[in-house]
């Protein structure tokens, strides 16, 4: 572009070009408020990131700024940008990037990565990040490309608007990229309360934005008044502008507050969902098979003695591995995929060391041989880990941990396969046992819908306290009652049945569904009824199954009485179990023979405690007791006689009769429900329905304004409103015309007898009566109804909905000897152009 080109394009006004700073600014405010608490912990004040922030800033504000007064186009805006950004991440954003020339040569990598890969490192890593690697080059990207495009689009004559939708963009990446918790404002009285600090941050940069809009939108229109020439300069209309003010501040309030009516118990009642709630590991776990329903596998002949992962080098007091952690149960099975309604599992990867609560370190080596699945054996709570092996790298980019359950998953295709190895660092844990739980916390995590009435029964019928006492009394006589089988039936001679011993084989259908469970306490219930008071231990066995059955009926025993519990599968490297039901301790190689499962029961204070649950196998069922059989012969239906059975009640193991509770509790809020239902079909006809309504009503309002007041007033309304009519039936605007002009230009049958009415009311000092002014709005009706006649059906309801007049009306270069006064009703123009000779006339 030669420089005669260059100087033919307006200097940008001071004023908006501050204007337009103050916003990206103000909208970079906000992105840092929003990643805050991914970066720094809740008391630090200073650190990396707020300089980050800062330098990121100033580049794009001075990229922008400079480009703008350049008077140049994008290239320079991207050379200039994309400069400062690799500086400053190499300067500030990675930390130790200056020490070598090495270091330098790899942060450059990094920091051209960062732009497209850097983000995943943000939503995986756990939070804080603090200064880790080159995850301070997300926030510094986002922040000069936000406030660089901000300032140059803003500043531009017809494309300014587009600087809010960067705002909005940015804004919504750093809610994507931000913490996965919310944080209530507790502080705040009666329904606030509810207000989260991301509503509010919201709020803020929505009124930014509508503030700067507004702003630059007046400011438009001041200019092009002062730009039209000829003499005009505007005034306000008296109280015209203290209306619209208190009219638009009543919109915003009533919008703010409807707003935060539906948001506040619509987020209480969802999980925060962001990017970092739905990465890959969830994904993984979601597809993989829960390794609670694919128990038994492990004791078939094919895996009994098949070696599935050695443990090495343990230093401290280890007693278990877990393979897999399992906090859900939807009535079909444990696993750990979060019903809706529940905060799903949140993995991340580690880093750097974690901080370990507890008991004394322990740290061992694992090395995987036959396991298969994404689940990695951890010892418990995770320390630190690191791998070997051939995948070693790969192994430690796919590693991730959920801190809330003590499991690790590895996303690589096939999860874990022979030859890696992981080396783990970690902590004993918790010494309190389940008798010393003390008082339940009073909320399980299981819907009692889920929980079986004759569990529900049977532990009414055994008179134990509810607190961690009565949950091992009950755990206790479970466990003694029960009897442990593998299988349904035993064909030829099971290796399990075989290292039992003296072993009675007795029946036992897999799975844990709500049904079994059911079936399990209802057996023991019959045997108590058919024994009596006063029975032996030995004449009350009757609940037939094996850890499968009895981890989940533990669990949701523990659910009943009020403490949150959850199911591991895992293996054993130490004797925990006082009555040696459990199956044997992995020495060094863990075989499928060594896998068990337990339950882990929270107590009040916060403790996960491990609780075996193998019953016993030395008492056999005694012969009186009406066993559980799956039936040896199909049953032929007859389906004439068939009833239907509702799909949930089925699932549950019910056969109709009655309605099947909702899976989440509806009481937590009044958002749900026909609540729900409703207010959602009241936004859906507002968005559909809300523009149109919104244009009729404001022209009904401004129609009803303009014939209030005295006759002038009147008079001068009705020109306005015929001059807009004329705008939505889409004639030409005209606007250095004179009244007269435009009159003859609309050809209406009283347009001309108007416009002198106006300019009677306008330009002579004894102005018109009431009389005038009624007659001039009976005429406009009649011109409206003209207007109409002229156009179709649709081109009517078009006029109708047009938004030309509301909008204002455009600016237009006059076609030559079109001289005179643009009237809006907006505002009172004084001018000192020329008139029509008959408006001179009646001035004289």
């Amino acid at each position: 572009m030669s420089a005669a080109e260059r100087g033919t394009r307006r200097a940008v006004p001071v004023a908006v070009l501050v204007a337009t700073c103050l916003y990206a600014v103000t909208i970079v405010e906000g992105i840092w408020l929003t990643l805050r608490r991914v970066y720094l912990p809740t008391d630090a004040v200073v650190a990396r990131y707020g300089l980050v922030v800062v330098v990121g800033l100033a580049i794009g504000l001075a990229a922008g700024v400079i480009t703008v007064l350049a008077r140049r186009g994008a290239v320079l805006l991207l050379a200039l940008a994309g400069a400062g950004y690799l500086a400053a991440a190499v300067l500030v954003a990675i930390p130790g990037a200056t020490a070598s020339g090495q270091a330098a040569a790899s942060a450059v990598v990094e920091a051209l990565r960062a732009p497209v890969t850097g983000w995943k490192d943000v939503v995986t890593l756990p939070v804080p990040l603090g200064e880790y690697g080159a995850t301070l080059a997300v926030p510094l990207v986002l922040v000069v490309a936000t406030s660089a495009a901000i300032v140059w689009l803003g500043t531009r004559t017809r494309w300014w608007g587009a600087a809010a939708a960067v705002g909005g963009v940015a804004f919504a990446v750093a809610i994507a990229i931000g913490p996965a918790a919310r944080t209530d404002l507790d502080a705040l009285p009666g329904a606030l309360g509810g207000i989260s600090r991301e509503i509010l941050i919201g709020l803020g940069m929505l009124g930014a934005t509508l503030a700067w809009m507004l702003w630059r939108m007046a400011d438009a229109r001041r200019r092009a008044l002062r730009a039209a020439g000829g003499g005009i300069r505007g005034e306000r209309a008296p109280g015209r502008a203290l209306g619209r003010i208190v009219l638009g501040t009543t919109v915003l309030a009533l919008a703010v507050v409807v707003g935060v009516a539906v948001a506040v118990p619509a987020a209480q009642s969802h999980p925060r969902e962001v990017a970092r709630t739905t990465i890959e590991p969830r994904l993984v776990v979601d597809r993989s098979v829960s390794p609670l329903s694919t128990y038994r596998a492990y004791l078939s002949d094919a895996l009994y003695d098949a070696p599935l992962f050695s443990v090495s080098a343990v230093t401290g007091d280890a007693d278990r591995i877990r393979v897999a952690t399992l906090p859900f149960f939807d009535g079909s099975e444990f696993t750990a995929v979060a019903p809706d309604g529940y905060t799903p599992l949140r993995f991340q990867r580690v880093p750097s060391p974690l901080a370990v609560d507890g008991g004394d370190p322990v740290s061992l080596t694992v090395t995987v041989e036959g396991l298969e699945g994404p689940w990695t054996p951890l010892p418990g709570p995770l320390g630190g880990a690191t791998f070997g092996g051939p995948r070693a790298a790969a192994l430690a980019d796919a590693f991730y941990y959920a801190p809330e359950a003590g499991a690790g998953v590895v996303t690589l295709a096939g999860g874990v396969a022979a030859g890696d190895e992981l080396r783990v660092t970690s902590a004993t844990g918790p010494t309190v046992t389940l008798a010393d739980a003390g008082e339940s916390p009073g909320s399980s995590g299981v819907p009692a819908d889920l929980i079986p009435a004759s569990l529900s029964e049977w532990v009414e019928s055994q008179g134990v306290t509810r607190d961690g006492a009565g949950l091992a009394s009950l755990v206790e006589r479970l466990r003694a009652r029960g009897y442990l089988s593998h299988a349904l039936t035993t064909a030829g001679s099971p290796r399990w049945v075989t290292d039992l011993g003296d072993y009675a084989f007795e029946p036992s259908a897999a799975g844990h569904s709500y049904d079994r469970i059911d079936r399990l306490f209802s057996a023991l219930i019959e045997r108590e009824a058919e024994a009596g008071a006063g029975a032996s231990a030995a004449q009350l066995v009757a609940a037939v199954g094996d850890d499968e059955q009895f981890a989940v009926a533990v669990a949701l025993l523990a659910a009943e009485l009020g403490f949150p519990a959850r199911v591991v599968v895992g293996v054993r490297v130490a004797d925990t179990d006082v009555h040696d039901w459990t199956p044997p301790v992995c020495q060094e190689v863990c075989r499928g023979r060594n896998m068990s499962v337990w339950t882990e029961v929270r107590s009040g204070s916060g403790d996960w405690i491990p609780v075996d649950v193998t019953p016993q196998h030395e008492t056999p069922v005694t012969p009186t007791v009406a066993t559980q059989r799956e039936p040896e012969l199909p049953t032929a239906t007859d389906p004439d006689r068939a009833e239907p059975i509702e799909a949930v009640a089925a699932l549950k193991g019910r056969s109709g009769g009655g309605e099947a509770a909702p899976v989440t509790d509806a009481g937590a809020s009044w958002f749900s429900g026909w609540v729900r239902v409703a207010l959602g079909g009241v936004l859906v006809l507002a968005l559909l329905l809300g523009p149109v309504l919104a244009v009729l009503v404001a022209k009904a309002v401004r129609r009803s304004r303009r014939r209030r007041g005295g006759p002038r007033a009147a008079a001068e309304g009705g020109w306005d409103e015929l001059v807009d009519l004329g705008l939505d039936a889409g004639l030409a605007p005209m606007p250095l015309a004179t009244r007269h002009e435009v009159a003859e230009a609309y050809g209406t049958a009283n347009a001309v007898a108007i416009a002198a009415l106006a300019d009677r009311a306008t330009f002579t000092r004894e102005g018109v009566e009431e009389d005038d002014a009624r007659r001039a709005w009976e005429m406009v009706a009649a011109d409206r109804a003209e207007l109409r006649e002229r156009q179709g059906w649709w081109r009517r309801l078009g006029a109708r909905l047009s938004t030309r007049s509301l909008l204002g009306r455009r600016d237009a270069t006059a076609e030559p000897g079109h001289e005179g006064v643009h009237v809006d009703e907006r505002w009172h123009l004084v001018s000192a152009a020329p008139v029509s000779s008959s408006a001179r006339r009646r001035r004289t």
